[in-house]
């Protein structure tokens, strides 16, 4: 299940204060949330997730999919395709696959430049090993860290726009409110999402790569088409009080093969692999067509190759573009389409 977060990226699920702008309120404060939703959104978190979360310096924009081998399949004429949302005051959220540039997909302002080059540099200066429990480990935990900075802006800005329905009293600010009962989930979502990733922050500092279990595949293709990196929680299970969380990598590693990688905690690993256990025990085309739907479902970081893309038939687009739309407000969706196949 993706968490959306209408201010930032493409989680799930469709929530903020700007949805009840339908109650009866003076039309000035509908106009002026309006116009402080779509500032807000402009808005974007810069700090670094180190371990420890102490260092000050500044967060840069760096990939979550590898640039210099992986994008580099993928692209065309700088860029690749990646989905994108459009917040439309009257419609809401509209998703679309549209051109991204190479340096901006998939990046993300989570880790100062020293940082971000001394903990990745394993896998960003040398070729992806899906044998090597060390990039197994750093693939898996980029994604961890990146969710997490999506869920920490997501938090803050839905909190700000409770703040700013407070100050429109649109809320009170004194009484339980819907708005005020979302900030706080998110807040509580963002803090559960960081012990998740303290986890792997003593896993890295401690050298303990096996400490985070992963399954492998290897894919046989005609060409690299789509490459992932991204944390999701599984649909309707729970441990503790809080979502049982996975971590899918998918990285082609040239024009004929590509890895897709599984990693998920020790005592998530019964319900990891029982989840998995269709996809693993699956080959072929089949196999295939699962995983784009489990992407597709519970994936938003992901980008497709421009070259693949523009062969898709009109219907494709649709399909693929109406599937993870539909997802956003049904986790787990379970059609059948022929034309949700990613490979």
């Amino acid at each position: 299940m993706r968490i959306y977060y209408p201010n930032e990226s493409l989680h799930k699920k469709i929530s903020c204060g700007s949805e009840r702008l339908g109650e009866t309120i003076p039309n000035p404060a509908k106009k002026e949330l309006l116009s402080f939703f779509f500032e807000h959104d402009k808005w974007r978190l810069n700090r670094c997730l180190a371990p420890g979360m102490s260092c000050g310096s500044p967060a840069i924009r760096a990939h979550s999919v590898q640039n210099s081998r992986v994008l580099d399949l993928l692209v065309h004429d700088g860029h690749v395709k990646a989905l994108r949302k459009r917040i439309d005051k009257k419609a809401g959220p509209v998703i679309f696959f549209d051109d991204v540039g190479r340096n901006q997909a998939t990046t993300f302002a989570g880790f100062c430049s020293q940082h971000d080059a001394d903990i990745f540099k394993p896998i960003d200066t040398l070729a992806f090993q899906s044998t090597e429990p060390e990039h197994l480990f750093l693939v898996a935990y980029r994604a961890v860290a990146r969710e997490l900075h999506a869920v920490m802006e997501g938090a803050c800005k839905i909190q700000s726009t409770y703040k700013k329905r407070v100050e429109l009293k649109m809320d009170s600010g004194d009484e339980p409110s819907p708005s005020g009962m979302l900030a706080v989930e998110h807040m509580m979502k963002s803090y559960l999402t960081h012990l998740y990733k303290q986890t792997f922050d003593q896993a890295f500092v401690s050298r303990q790569h096996n400490n985070v279990l992963n399954d492998v595949i290897k894919l046989d293709h005609d060409e690299a088409t789509v490459a992932v990196c991204s944390l999701f929680s599984i649909d309707g299970i729970s441990r503790n009080n809080d979502s049982v969380r996975m971590v899918l990598n998918l990285i082609p590693l040239n024009s004929k093969e590509s890895r897709v990688v599984f990693s998920y905690l020790p005592e998530d690993a019964s319900v990891a692999q029982s989840f998995l256990s269709p996809i693993l025990a699956a080959n072929g085309f089949y196999q295939k067509y699962l995983l784009s739907k489990l992407i597709l479902n519970n994936c938003e970081n992901f980008v497709v190759s421009p070259a693949y893309y523009l062969n898709w038939s009109p219907e494709k687009k649709k399909a693929v573009t109406d599937y993870f739309t539909q997802t956003l407000f049904t986790g787990n969706l379970d059609l059948e389409n022929e034309h949700l196949y990613l490979f």
